[in-house]
Protein backbone atom coordinates (compact mmCIF):
# COMPACT_ATOMS: atom_id res chain seq x y z
CA UNK A 1 0.00 0.00 0.00
CA UNK A 2 1.56 3.51 -0.99
CA UNK A 3 1.00 6.24 1.09
CA UNK A 4 0.05 9.89 -0.33
CA UNK A 5 2.78 12.34 0.05
CA UNK A 6 0.95 15.58 1.75
CA UNK A 7 1.92 18.97 -0.49
CA UNK A 8 0.91 21.09 2.26
CA UNK A 9 1.60 21.05 6.26
CA UNK A 10 -1.17 21.21 8.50
CA UNK A 11 0.16 24.72 9.50
CA UNK A 12 0.07 25.74 5.49
CA UNK A 13 -3.82 24.58 5.48
CA UNK A 14 -4.84 26.03 8.69
CA UNK A 15 -2.98 29.74 6.96
CA UNK A 16 -4.92 29.26 3.94
CA UNK A 17 -8.02 28.69 5.83
CA UNK A 18 -7.20 31.92 8.35
CA UNK A 19 -6.84 33.79 5.63
CA UNK A 20 -10.56 33.35 4.04
CA UNK A 21 -11.92 34.80 1.91
CA UNK A 22 -9.31 34.32 -0.26
CA UNK A 23 -8.17 36.64 -3.01
CA UNK A 24 -5.22 37.19 -5.39
CA UNK A 25 -3.29 39.21 -3.33
CA UNK A 26 -3.75 37.14 -0.63
CA UNK A 27 -2.98 34.33 -2.23
CA UNK A 28 0.40 35.59 -3.21
CA UNK A 29 1.65 36.97 -0.56
CA UNK A 30 0.78 32.90 1.41
CA UNK A 31 2.65 31.78 -1.97
CA UNK A 32 5.56 33.72 -1.00
CA UNK A 33 5.41 32.51 2.50
CA UNK A 34 4.80 28.99 1.76
CA UNK A 35 7.24 29.04 -0.96
CA UNK A 36 4.52 27.60 -3.27
CA UNK A 37 2.55 29.59 -6.51
CA UNK A 38 -0.38 31.55 -6.48
CA UNK A 39 -1.88 28.85 -8.56
CA UNK A 40 -0.83 25.92 -6.17
CA UNK A 41 -2.43 27.95 -3.05
CA UNK A 42 -5.91 29.25 -4.91
CA UNK A 43 -6.40 25.06 -6.30
CA UNK A 44 -5.87 24.49 -2.80
CA UNK A 45 -7.37 26.61 -0.79
CA UNK A 46 -10.32 25.97 -3.32
CA UNK A 47 -10.16 22.17 -2.72
CA UNK A 48 -10.41 23.12 0.86
CA UNK A 49 -13.68 24.76 0.38
CA UNK A 50 -12.34 28.26 1.09
CA UNK A 51 -14.16 31.10 -0.33
CA UNK A 52 -12.01 32.39 -2.78
CA UNK A 53 -13.32 36.23 -4.53
CA UNK A 54 -12.27 35.99 -8.30
CA UNK A 55 -10.74 39.13 -9.59
CA UNK A 56 -12.58 40.48 -12.19
CA UNK A 57 -11.46 40.67 -15.65
CA UNK A 58 -10.30 44.63 -17.34
CA UNK A 59 -8.92 45.55 -20.53
CA UNK A 60 -5.57 46.47 -21.25
CA UNK A 61 -6.45 50.26 -19.93
CA UNK A 62 -7.91 49.11 -16.83
CA UNK A 63 -11.45 49.49 -17.53
CA UNK A 64 -13.87 46.48 -16.95
CA UNK A 65 -14.88 44.08 -19.78
CA UNK A 66 -18.71 44.91 -20.59
CA UNK A 67 -20.22 42.18 -22.85
CA UNK A 68 -21.49 42.86 -26.59
CA UNK A 69 -24.82 42.06 -24.91
CA UNK A 70 -25.13 44.45 -22.58
CA UNK A 71 -23.48 47.45 -24.65
CA UNK A 72 -26.82 46.51 -27.20
CA UNK A 73 -29.14 46.39 -24.83
CA UNK A 74 -28.16 50.07 -23.27
CA UNK A 75 -27.68 50.82 -26.96
CA UNK A 76 -31.83 49.37 -27.00
CA UNK A 77 -32.93 51.49 -24.02
CA UNK A 78 -31.40 54.68 -25.45
CA UNK A 79 -33.18 54.69 -28.44
CA UNK A 80 -36.43 53.39 -26.64
CA UNK A 81 -37.05 50.30 -28.43
CA UNK A 82 -36.91 46.43 -27.35
CA UNK A 83 -33.82 44.84 -27.61
CA UNK A 84 -35.28 42.28 -29.86
CA UNK A 85 -35.04 44.39 -33.09
CA UNK A 86 -31.49 44.84 -32.67
CA UNK A 87 -30.86 40.90 -33.27
CA UNK A 88 -27.49 40.44 -34.98
CA UNK A 89 -26.09 43.56 -33.65
CA UNK A 90 -23.77 41.60 -30.90
CA UNK A 91 -21.63 40.34 -33.68
CA UNK A 92 -21.02 43.41 -34.40
CA UNK A 93 -17.10 44.63 -33.36
CA UNK A 94 -17.03 45.76 -29.75
CA UNK A 95 -15.94 49.09 -30.18
CA UNK A 96 -18.06 49.81 -33.25
CA UNK A 97 -21.04 49.05 -30.39
CA UNK A 98 -18.92 51.44 -28.09
CA UNK A 99 -18.89 54.24 -30.45
CA UNK A 100 -22.19 54.02 -31.57
CA UNK A 101 -23.61 54.21 -27.38
CA UNK A 102 -21.25 56.65 -27.49
CA UNK A 103 -22.79 58.91 -30.13
CA UNK A 104 -26.65 58.10 -29.25
CA UNK A 105 -26.45 58.54 -25.10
Amino acid sequence: MTTKIQNYSVDAVALITRSAPLNQAKAADIARQLGKTTRSVIAKAISLGVAYDVKKPTNKNGSPVSRKIDTVNAIAKALDMPASDLDGLTKSPAKALDNLLMNIS
